[in-house]
């Protein structure tokens, strides 16, 4: 009994030690947490960021036709607030661990269930949500650190990007926010029963715009949005371009040119539209 507890003590007075004894040092593969809107999706992406230093990535530390934890440490996961379609196959909302086999023409991206695992171990494919095969994208600049990111956003979603070394995968996300969105603006324009701010108009006249969805009730609301917030220079150079598509340019040329110097004289800043307003008046006089 005394030598047990003898050892106890000794045991509970070496694990400071050995606590203090570590090294805190720095991960050469940082665990990245980013979390972004994505049309009306709210994603959530967690990796390990490695570099490739010296080392041939694709086919060489990471074979082709092998399992992968797209990434480094723990595995790589993507949560999602709604129900999208990734490359055109449905997600339900969730969070998921997200797998590849690289190849050298194209990836099978693997959706996984099971967002526990360190990296590939205990992976179980019948875990798997789906898989589905996306190309495999040729770089001539090298990426030195892996990076997983999102491009070519649109209203109703954007591409979400695996790429390093000289590799790069394209996986479309789609949100269906059109009719999510549409209901929204029936309710709180054309069945608004108190004030309709300035704003409000705006939003739904961009929307419509960019849908290309009856464009005279887009610019009816554009025009209510200008009436009620007239120093508003955005407002104005969004209506420019709706009037540039339709060809209806003296207006466009109009508005274009009020937003252009209000643009200049703000005290707060342009915002980048002087650019903008500048680059339409430029496409507007190729036409004549």
């Amino acid at each position: 009994m005394k030598s047990f507890l003898k050892n106890s003590v000794l045991v509970c007075l070496m694990v400071p030690f050995f606590i203090n004894a570590q090294i805190n040092k720095p991960s050469l593969s940082p665990k990245i947490v980013k979390e972004l809107q994505v049309g009306l999706a709210t994603v959530k992406l967690e990796y390990g960021q490695p570099s490739a230093g010296d080392r041939q990535i694709f086919g060489g530390l990471i074979p082709y036709q092998k399992l992968w934890r797209t990434g480094a440490n723990s595995s790589t996961k993507i949560s999602i607030d709604r129900d999208v379609q990734l490359a055109k196959k449905d997600i339900p909302a969730g969070s998921y661990g997200l797998y590849s086999i690289p190849g050298e023409n194209d990836w099978t991206i693997v959706i996984h269930k099971n967002t526990k695992l360190w990296g590939a171990g205990n992976y179980d494919q019948t875990n798997d949500l789906l898989r589905f095969k996306v190309p495999a994208l040729k770089l001539k600049d090298k990426i030195e650190t892996l990076s997983i990111y999102f491009e070519n956003f649109h209203a109703n979603g954007g591409d979400l990007v695996i790429a390093w070394e000289y590799t790069k995968v394209v996986i479309p996300l789609f949100v269906n926010s059109d009719p999510i969105l549409f209901k929204e603006i029936e309710e709180k324009i054309n069945h608004s029963t108190g004030e309709i701010k300035a704003q409000t108009y705006f939003d739904a006249a961009q929307f419509y715009y960019h849908k290309n969805k009856d464009l005279d009730k887009a610019a009816e609301w554009f025009e209510k949005a200008i009436a009620m917030k007239p120093n508003a220079f955005w407002y104005k150079y969004y209506r420019a371009e709706l009037a540039y598509h339709v060809k209806d340019y003296q207006i466009a040329k109009e508005k274009v040119t009020t937003s252009l110097n209000q643009a200049k004289s703000s005290k707060s800043g342009d915002y980048g539209y002087i650019a903008k307003c500048k680059l339409l008046l430029e496409k507007m006089n190729t036409k004549n």
